[in-house]
């Protein structure tokens, strides 16, 4: 089999897309280190961490986000032991519990730096999900429920601790290059159903190559 690396940010229903495709392929999920309600719980110390990072590079930041890993856990592969708890081992285990998962059968990586950690291998269909701000904006009042100013603050600290993350552990990576992907889809101007069809018909076609 193989693998499917999403990155998506808020509003674009990446939680239900990567899911079905989970699903349609037969694959084992990871889910997203920081979903909505963890990127809420940091947003204020989080924000204050990031404008004081010049003066105490990946102190608190650092601290923030890693717990955030450490908050999320993992579906597959190598769990993380409190002994790592709060410090950047957190980052080495995700990417090796990544790695196992694509070597043992493939898997569906929703977030987590997927994109960059699986880079080298060719049965790995890497996507990313887009829109624009205000698009997301609306598209998330549908999926998720929400009024618009709740939807607007969520996809404030959303965006911020997701690019956070990928800016703070992979400073060498710029993860809004397109060029890092194999597929970009407008989640919010195609459907859900569409969405997960294409990724799972350019899945198994990468599939069945590089096999």
């Amino acid at each position: 089999m193989g693998s499917v690396t999403i990155a998506s940010m808020y509003g674009n229903a990446g939680s239900t897309i990567a899911r079905e495709a989970a699903e349609e392929l037969g694959l084992p999920l990871i889910d997203r280190a920081i979903p909505v309600e963890v990127a809420e719980r940091i947003a204020h110390p989080l924000d204050q961490a990031l404008a004081d990072d010049e003066r105490e590079p990946r102190n608190l930041a650092t601290r923030l986000l890693d717990g955030a890993i450490s908050t999320s856990g993992l579906f597959v592969g190598v769990p993380i032991g409190h002994s790592h708890l709060g410090d950047d081992e957190n980052v080495h285990a995700t990417e090796e519990a990544l790695r196992k998962a694509a070597a043992t059968g493939g898997a569906v990586v929703l977030g987590r730096a997927g994109v960059f950690v699986l880079a080298e291998r060719t049965d790995t269909l890497r996507v990313r999900l887009i829109g624009s701000p205000e698009r997301r904006v609306f598209a998330a009042m549908r999926h998720l429920g929400v009024d618009e100013e709740t939807s607007r603050r969520q996809l404030a600290e959303v965006d911020r601790a997701r690019a956070a993350y990928l800016d703070h552990f992979y400073p060498r990576q710029d993860w809004r290059d397109p060029e890092h992907y194999h597929l970009l889809l407008d989640s919010t101007v195609l459907s859900e159903a569409l969405c997960t069809w294409l990724i799972v018909a350019a899945a198994r076609d990468l599939f069945s190559r590089a096999a």
